[in-house]
């Protein structure tokens, strides 16, 4: 029987939103780019996936007649989008067409059958552990921006690592959630104690995609606390009215422990963040695009910036630090620096090097769980 409902548009525009982000992925089956709509008893439950990640959203509907049938996202979240109606009318009608009625305006909009819309994944809810919605989003915030956006590598670089460490005290289990990012050429690493029971089904460590990664920030701060799974090959988020299954990828991350092992911290200087942050900002201003490059000049207790442009000119600025040590000279990429610096909290952060072709480790003694390494560059 053709399907016939009214919903709110506000409910309509949430589901679609987050729905058009997973199906709006070119070279992808054409099924992929629709979701699947279910009309069922006073709810909607709308179905997106690219087949690495899938959202399956209820929202609530005053329902007529039940039925089902996919949709393009996209011109389905524009129409919800540009509507003044508050509430939309669906009503299907002959060939998989379906009219929409939102105020003085009607669409007909083509919707496609549902039989080669794929399956959904399906989960054990047994599984399931609470989990805080800003605690994932910390952890995601402090690292998402230096996972590599290269498609091939030796290491799986273009995906973030999640651990569990579970550490016995008193008979009682202290779990730290750790996030770690690299892409070749930095590396950032945040930590957070949580409480709670341990994820059940957690080997040693999950490799979870960039556009996961962003899946999941998203999914944590509009639902706040969530559930979460681990089954094999895919994680899986819960909320009341949301289900989001993610793919995980395989292969191997660069053992970064050890390079946290054999990084030398001969050197330590103190900087002010916000200093920092606004001269590299105006040092940036005459860097190369590709590269960013600037020079780091450490002599006591000041730190002197360069940079230069081909075609625009140059610039430098200085920093008063605290630093004692000998006189260095360095090049670094300064966007790398700036991103990491943007996402740190306190006032002063710790810079920490042993020569002028060391990577630079840097961490805040009030922000507790975060630490960044950025490698350093040849100038000429």
């Amino acid at each position: 029987m053709p399907f016939h409902f009214n919903i709110a548009r506000e409910d309509l525009l949430r589901a679609i939103n987050a729905q058009q982000q997973i199906t709006n992925k070119k070279g992808t089956l054409a099924i992929l780019s629709n979701v699947l709509m279910e009309v069922k008893n006073n709810e909607i439950v709308f179905t997106a996936t690219d087949l690495e990640i899938s959202l399956r959203q209820t929202v609530p509907a005053e329902v007529f007649a039940t039925g089902s049938l996919t949709v393009p996202s996209k011109k389905l979240f524009e129409l919800a989008r540009e509507s003044g109606s508050p509430t939309l009318n669906f009503k299907e009608g002959k060939k998989n067409w379906i009219n929409i009625t939102a105020g003085s305006s009607t669409y007909k909009l083509a919707g496609m059958i549902t039989e080669e819309f794929p399956q959904f994944e399906q989960c054990n809810e047994d599984d399931l552990v609470e989990i805080q919605g800003e605690v994932i989003c910390e952890l995601i915030d402090k690292t998402i921006f230096s996972i590599s956006t290269e498609k091939e590598s030796v290491y799986r670089l273009n995906a973030a690592l999640f651990q569990q460490l579970i550490e016995e005290e008193n008979e009682e289990k202290k779990i730290t959630y750790r996030m770690v990012t690299s892409d070749g050429h930095r590396l950032s690493i945040m930590e957070r104690q949580v409480e709670g029971k341990p994820l059940p089904n957690f080997d040693t460590s999950l490799l979870i995609p960039r556009r996961g990664i962003q899946q999941i920030r998203k999914f944590g701060e509009e639902q706040g606390n969530f559930l979460f799974g681990i089954e094999e090959k895919k994680i899986v988020l819960k909320s009341d009215d949301a289900l989001l299954v993610i793919m995980l990828m395989q292969g191997e991350f660069p053992d970064f422990e050890n390079i946290l092992r054999i990084i030398p911290k001969e050197y330590n200087i103190v900087i002010n963040k916000m200093l920092f942050l606004e001269a590299l900002k105006r040092i940036n201003l005459f860097t190369e695009d590709v590269f960013h490059a600037i020079r780091f000049e450490l002599d006591k207790d000041q730190l002197v910036l360069t940079s230069e442009h081909a075609d625009f000119g140059s610039a430098r600025d200085e920093i008063a630090i605290e630093y004692t040590g000998e006189k260095l000279s360095m090049g670094f990429n300064c966007r790398f620096f700036m991103e990491g610096l943007q996402v740190m909290e306190g006032e002063n952060i710790q810079a920490s090097i042993s020569s002028s072709e060391s990577p630079c480790l840097i961490t805040s003694e009030e922000d507790e769980g975060f630490l960044g390494i950025i490698m350093p560059m040849k100038i000429n």
